[in-house]
């Protein structure tokens, strides 16, 4: 066995002959170099760890060239690309969240390619302050009296503690002491904003006397956060929020609300399960409410803060400010976003409402309109049902709730759904479906109308692959 490896270890080509073999590339030579060496290492561990056997230099450039090809590529055309998002989440994090639209990218597109006027007052001819681009949306909006922006609500939430409560104590409910994705928790961005945290009540149960009671000379803030990614149900207690407001300001402090997901309409009139509208948290008399941009919201992603003036512009001066301010591409974004809510219509124009509003006989004409598309032969490889469905908004919007839906549910006989949702994932561009109960699904729920055609592709593709 060790003669086995130390063959194949001598059969491995030099860094030097596998430079020979790329002469006409485009990448720079120390790129190139540097991805043999670590293409090199890992042919190198696979002959450790999985006995390969490696019988000639040949065969071994044989193996490895492609790799370096492939990665080469890779490189170049630069990991992200877009795909059709067929799991039925509408508001997915691994696929971006909140889809953006055609009018929000045509506006993109022309203001990009040059200057624009992000710190420039253009009447006065001076300097501007890039926070005030989305005051006015977010003010008439939400009725606040001014806001800030910074690149999440994770960090609009630590940002709001630092400003107010920095070195002071901060009274939160046990049963609010939320972990968002990516194993971020509250506790922790309570943390790194300076203030300790004070937790009151019980997982379950919490009441004003509680709040009254932990209130010190030390207490900068109190902290209601909306459990926006679950729900505690059975025996619970928890006090009005309007109450904790008017108890907090009997002793001059101020209460922050951590909205979330945030939403700037009446939901439950569109059909969609109920959610807090920031409007509504606003008349309510908090005085910082933080929520996100890219989600119900259907923008970028952001941390948007809205509330009263002598607490946003404490934030607006904090020093960290900077460092977790956005650029001038999601500001563009969020102001173009935005500008969709102010018009008189029902319902903006904006992807994510658009897909969480449609209801099962527009989809169901899409499904038939897919499956009227595909190519004769298909039948004879796949097996194609259109059946209804239950999703979700994602991203922690609207939790417990699911959202009616309708699917092509697609087998193949002797492949495994495993198999079949990777031949999908291998088209151009990618179409990501699910797996459930060992059947694979393409949920059309987050599916734009410009993309049914990528799906009919894909389904046409992956059963010719099937002839072969």
């Amino acid at each position: 066995m060790v003669d086995t490896i130390q063959n194949s270890f001598k059969n491995l080509p030099s860094v030097q002959q596998l430079i020979d073999d790329f002469e006409n590339t485009s990448v720079k030579p120390a790129i190139l170099a540097e991805i043999i060496r670590q293409e090199l290492e890992q042919l190198r561990q696979e002959i450790s760890k999985t006995n390969l056997r490696l019988k000639s230099k040949e065969q071994t450039i044989g193996i490895i060239v492609p790799k370096i090809k492939d990665r080469i590529q890779q490189l170049l055309e630069t990991p992200l690309k877009r795909v059709v998002n067929a799991t039925g989440v509408v508001l997915h994090t691994g696929l971006g969240r909140a889809p953006l639209g055609e009018r929000v990218f045509q506006f993109l597109m022309n203001i990009a390619p040059g200057y624009l006027n992000l710190e420039f007052n253009i009447q006065t001819g001076k300097r501007g302050e890039r926070l005030d681009l989305i005051d006015d949306y977010l003010c008439l909006l939400t009725g606040a009296e001014y806001s800030a922006v910074v690149n999440n609500n994770a960090a609009a939430v630590m940002l709001a503690l630092n400003s107010l409560a920095n070195r002071k104590e901060v009274i939160v409910s046990r049963g609010e002491l939320i972990e968002i994705g990516g194993s971020f928790r509250l506790p922790d961005v309570m943390k790194k904003s300076g203030a300790k945290m004070i937790e009151v009540g019980t997982t379950n149960r919490t009441h004003l006397q509680d709040y009254g009671n932990a209130i010190t000379s030390k207490t900068g803030a109190v902290l209601i956060a909306h459990t926006s990614n679950y729900r505690v149900q059975g025996f619970t207690k928890k006090p009005a929020e309007v109450e904790i407001i008017e108890l907090a300001h009997r002793k001059l402090i101020p209460v922050i609300l951590d909205l979330g997901s945030g939403a700037l309409l009446p939901l439950e009139t569109l059909g969609l399960p109920k959610e807090t509208v920031v409007a509504d948290a606003v008349s309510q008399g908090f005085d910082v409410i933080t929520f996100s941009g890219d989600k119900l919201l259907g923008g970028s992603q952001a941390g948007l803060i809205v509330g009263k003036t002598e607490f946003i512009q404490k934030i607006r001066k904090n020093t960290l400010m900077r460092v977790l301010r956005c650029d001038k591409i999601s500001l563009s974004l969020l102001t173009v976003t935005l500008s969709r809510y102010i018009l008189n219509n029902e319902l903006p124009d904006l992807s994510t409402l658009t897909f969480l509003t449609r209801d099962r006989d527009q989809l169901r004409a899409m499904a038939q309109g897919i499956v009227d598309a595909l190519d004769s032969a298909v039948s004879r490889h796949l097996k194609i049902e259109v059946c209804d469905t239950l999703t979700e908004a994602g991203s922690g919007s609207m939790p417990t709730e699911t959202i009616p839906s309708v699917a092509l549910r697609i087998s193949a006989t002797g492949l495994s759904e495993e198999t079949l949702a990777q031949r999908f994932r291998q088209q151009d561009p990618p179409v990501i479906g699910y797996i459930n109960e060992r059947r694979f699904y393409l949920d059309l729920k987050a599916v734009a109308d410009t993309e049914i055609v990528f799906i009919s592709n894909a389904i046409n593709k992956v059963a010719a692959s099937l002839t072969t």
